[in-house]
């Protein structure tokens, strides 16, 4: 008569299994989206408002002199104060 021993099987932890299998597939569609998915582009429609807009779009060159130099450019005033410099302390600060 021959004894037979077998040791006793561990349940398997399904809650583990299935929870890492979670993790690795947000992990791989995550890292996908970030990485690999390139985004889709939103096509705006400009409100009416900015019907000039196509105007300003072909503008080819900017000339500054030619802004400078024209009538309503000159025609601003200028309303700014110079600045007053407050007193400032001794020359050499280290001496006592």
């Amino acid at each position: 008569m021959a004894i037979i021993l077998e040791e006793e099987k561990k349940p398997i932890n399904w809650v583990s299994i299935v929870g890492i299998g979670v993790v690795v597939l947000v992990v791989f569609f995550g890292s996908y989206y970030l990485f690999f998915k390139k985004p889709q582009l939103i096509d705006v429609v400009a409100p009416i408002d900015l019907s000039n807009i196509n105007a300003l779009a072909q503008v080819q060159v900017f000339d500054p002199q030619a802004i400078v130099n024209s009538s309503n450019f000159k025609a601003l005033k200028d309303f700014t104060t110079p600045l007053v410099l407050p007193p400032t302390g001794r020359s050499n600060p280290f001496r006592p």
